[in-house]
């Protein structure tokens, strides 16, 4: 039915780009390869590229231009078929920045991606297909950016948001605009009304930040007004497939074994799920060698209940407080060597984002997105009017445990969470009480309940409230990582991947795949063959068929005949046939 390639972080940069001569510009080589690969092993019907096709340089106009022209050349040639070759552009972070990475103001949109080339290979955008905002450009006034658009492509719907007027001049803000995310909301509410069980592609750059496998939280949206209604937008719709890029850097970036390991299930209230369930399964690894091999551990969800107060660890109002009702609590391994875990809270509107905990330079703990290494003490006996925990490299439901982190400012100092407020009128922080450890334990006083948690296991979340999924479309540049050390080399890194994704009109397949290096590098195992992520479900195929509901169109659904009487396998052809014994006219 479709075939779509995803392809993102490009990042041609400064020695590419910033020539004195435009005949000496390139591309980086793994993008090109990649899609000479994808040429001879794929019949794509769509593709997707993910935002950053350049970075950190400033160039002129010209310059840009026969980037931008290498790009549209090189991607044209990914296609099998010679008529229809449509490419959708995603703005990244870095987009804009080869026309004002020197904060001087530049009179082009390093940005424009439509009026050419999609203008030209996917069509003209309708006025209420398209939404533009303006940025501010300096002693030029403003700068007119396409920040939101949406096509129709094989009768799929493709909703793209694009980094905008927060981003313009700096690469680092993760804010959309409240403007653009809510063209999304109305767009998206447009073409669900149409269909409330169409399958929709929606596709941006930065992530969010509760995402599986990312780096870190900060690689992730920024809190904010925007953000909150994206994600409220987006659980509102259990068929849309959410697609990103940015985040490639660090050992978390490439998936090892499975497509799942950068796929994020969303609930109906916008928190993260199991990413699998009978309707939403990992596929064979396809690679005996290294397929019975384990996982990361993963984050497992518990409740913190504080022996003194009783409560739980939560959001009141605003940060790190107490609550009478349990809150989900992941504990995930940044350090199994150490013993070293990090907390995180869930939370909903403005705690979504910075949800770690962490002890601030005050020695109070609050959210941050940021994680500092965490420790769990085993609380193992109680005499002479003392507390005595050892430290644990796991924790068990039932035990109770004093939770200790290096404090953010000085990593000697160690601080234990406890329940008492901050300032105790609103607890919207919590107090540190400061531990020494020696030969891996701890001495507190026995007074010291307030800082003694049970954990309990979290109630396990009722799979049938699952809503939307992201996944990661790759990258060209993965960086700073075990394979690959340091910044990226310009011409190709050990690791390449982007997604490819299968539709069929009973699923939807996504595998990640390799167009490089596989295997064991540098004691790190990364498949060649990756399982595939498939979501079971009916999806519409996109047949001109008037009189029969798109949902009923595909031959599979079908009693079809041409008017000779003989059966059919597919109404792709013009003509009057009989459906379920029904003339119908196939435009």
């Amino acid at each position: 039915m479709l075939t779509l390639a995803c392809i993102s972080d490009i990042h041609a940069e400064r020695s590419l780009i910033d020539c004195a001569s435009l005949d000496d510009i390139a591309l980086r080589g793994s993008f090109v390869r990649t899609l000479a690969y994808m040429k001879r092993d794929e019949k794509i019907d769509v593709m997707l590229l993910g935002g950053d096709c350049t970075s950190d340089a400033t160039v002129s106009r010209e310059n840009w231009e026969q980037v931008r022209k290498l790009i549209v050349r090189n991607t044209r040639t990914a296609f099998a078929s010679d008529s229809k070759k449509p490419v959708l552009y995603v703005t990244g972070n870095h987009d804009y920045e080869v026309a004002n990475w020197d904060n001087i103001p530049k009179p082009y949109n390093a940005g424009d991606y439509y009026t050419f080339p999609m203008k030209e290979d996917v069509g003209v955008l309708s006025e209420k297909d398209a939404f533009y905002e303006d940025a501010d450009n300096g002693s030029l006034g403003k700068m007119s950016l396409l920040a939101a658009y949406h096509y129709v492509i094989n009768g799929f719907d493709f909703v793209v948001l694009n980094c905008g007027k927060h981003l313009f001049r700096n690469a680092s803000n993760y804010i959309y605009s409240d403007e653009s995310v809510q063209w999304v909301a109305d767009k998206l509410a447009e073409i669900y009304a149409e269909d409330a069980d169409k399958t929709v592609f929606f596709a941006l750059h930065i992530p969010f930040s509760d995402s599986n496998s990312i780096r870190s939280a900060s690689k992730g949206m920024a809190s904010s007004p925007s953000e909150q209604l994206l994600k409220k937008t987006l659980s509102k719709y259990p068929n849309l497939i959410m697609l990103y890029g940015h985040d490639h850097g660090g050992d978390n970036a490439y998936t090892r074994r499975k497509t799942s390991q950068r796929v994020t299930r969303y609930g109906v209230d916008g928190t993260v799920i199991a990413t699998t369930d009978d309707t939403h399964v990992d596929g064979p690894t396809m690679d005996p060698e290294n397929d019975e091999k384990e996982d990361p551990k993963a984050a497992v969800e518990w409740y913190f209940r504080n022996e003194a107060s009783q409560e739980y660890l939560g959001f009141n109002p605003r940060n790190l407080g107490m609550v009478a009702d349990p809150v989900t609590v992941s504990i995930e391994v940044t350090n199994a060597t150490q013993s070293a875990f990090a907390v995180k809270v869930s939370g909903s509107g403005s705690e979504a984002n910075g949800n770690y905990i962490i002890s601030s330079s005050s020695g109070r703990f609050s959210a941050n997105a940021s994680n500092y290494p965490t420790y769990f003490f085993k609380v193992t006996k109680r005499e002479d009017g003392h507390v005595e925990a050892v430290k644990v490299s796991e924790v068990k439901e039932g035990e109770t445990y004093v939770i200790v982190a290096e404090n953010a400012k000085d990593r000697s100092l160690l601080y234990a969470i406890t329940s008492e407020g901050y300032p105790a009128s609103e607890s919207n922080r919590l107090v540190g009480l400061q531990v020494t450890v020696q030969d891996d334990k701890i001495l507190l006083d026995a007074s010291a309940t307030k800082a003694l948690w049970t954990i309990e296991p979290a109630a396990p979340k009722d799979p049938s409230a699952g809503s939307f999924f992201s996944a990661y479309m790759g990258s060209m540049r993965y960086y700073y990582n075990t394979i690959d050390p340091g910044d990226m080399p310009v011409e190709t890194p050990n690791i390449v991947q982007a997604l490819m994704i299968y539709v069929y009109a009973d699923r939807v397949e996504l595998r990640m795949k390799n167009y490089n290096r596989s295997g064991t590098i540098n004691g790190i195992t990364v498949n060649k063959e990756l399982a595939p992520y498939i979501s079971y479900r009916k999806v519409n195929v996109p047949t001109s068929v008037r009189g029969v509901g798109l949902k009923d169109a595909h031959v599979e659904y079908l009693d079809a005949y041409d008017l000779m009487g003989r059966r059919v396998g597919c109404l792709s052809h013009k003509g009057l046939y009989i459906v379920n014994g029904k003339k119908i006219l196939v435009e």
